[in-house]
């Protein structure tokens, strides 16, 4: 019979932590994975190991004899793991940032904080959907929002204003805008691009009605946003970077002047024991020294 060392470490991670979730968490797998290991070192065993409790899991006798077997040379394997590798995977930084703000912000400065602190090894992948940082080899996530993500924590880190910009005739045949709430009296155009509307998340930060918003058609560039706002088909919600020759030329017009909602903003976001990780503090840290001044240069 071939012993799969993989399940039996699982087993071992799953009878320790006593729950399947906080395995799965520790192992970086969902808990389906978990799951499927167990239950084919089960059949391998030709015995159950775990029974369901009221505060989880809980060995069955034939568990407690395989823990008492496999406890001691895997918390062994893990100490030497520790001693040997531990620096290096705490001073290892996997960062998933929007592609905006990696290209904007970490990018352009990534150099000088490597200077600072040589010792910290950093990956960054650019990617537009939220990942998963309790199954997802990701230590810290840069995130365009509102701060709000469930079992995470959020830090802020800039507010790079939007503006609200519409074709003049348009303006002028709908009704007039005096305050943002106004602005849902009219087509908002959208990014298709984007896992939740930045309408969406602006009116959320401005406490309005966003059930209320009518939207017209997502386009996955922003400069495709930009063309439909000109040829009049709704309200455009973008970087003035994007607009800066259209606004120059009158083809369009800043149709809102309500004050940004700073809580729409950059954010920072990591499990709470990955923010206590003194590598994470450091770059946190100086991610909120530059982000603001680097996407004020680059326009944002």
């Amino acid at each position: 019979m071939v012993i799969r060392l993989q399940e039996l470490h699982t087993f071992f991670v799953v009878a320790r932590a006593g729950a399947m979730q906080k395995a799965a968490s520790e192992l970086g797998v969902t808990p389906g994975a978990i799951s499927q290991r167990i239950s084919a070192i089960e059949r391998q065993h030709g015995k159950r190991l775990f029974v369901r409790s009221r505060n989880g899991i809980a060995l069955t006798a034939a568990g407690e004899a395989l823990w008492r077997d496999v406890e001691t040379e895997f918390s062994n394997i893990e100490a030497a793991r520790n001693r040997h590798f531990r620096g290096e995977l705490e001073t290892h930084i996997r960062i998933s940032a929007a592609p905006t703000f990696a290209h904007a912000c970490l990018v352009p400065q990534l150099g000088t904080f490597s200077k600072m602190h040589p010792h910290i090894k950093i990956t960054i992948e650019t990617d537009q959907r939220l990942v998963d940082l309790k199954s997802e080899p990701i230590d810290l996530a840069i995130r365009h929002g509102l701060g709000n993500y469930a079992g995470c924590r959020s830090q802020w880190l800039s507010s790079p204003e939007l503006i609200v910009v519409a074709s003049p005739d348009l303006l002028r045949s709908g009704e007039v805008i005096d305050n943002a709430e106004d602005c849902l009296s009219y087509l908002l155009l959208q990014d298709s691009n984007a896992v939740c509307s930045d309408w969406q998340l602006w009116c959320q930060a401005r406490g309005l009605d966003e059930s209320r918003a009518r939207f017209g058609p997502a386009f996955r560039d922003d400069f495709l946003i930009v063309k439909a706002a000109v040829a009049g088909q709704g309200l455009a919600l973008l970087h003035d970077i994007y607009v800066r020759d259209e606004l120059s030329s009158g083809q369009l017009v800043k149709a809102c002047n309500a004050a940004w909602p700073t809580k729409f903003a950059y954010y920072a976001v990591a499990q709470p024991a990955t923010f206590k990780r003194p590598a994470i503090r450091q770059f946190v840290a100086w991610l909120k020294s530059v982000s603001g001044n680097e996407l004020e240069q680059f326009g944002f």
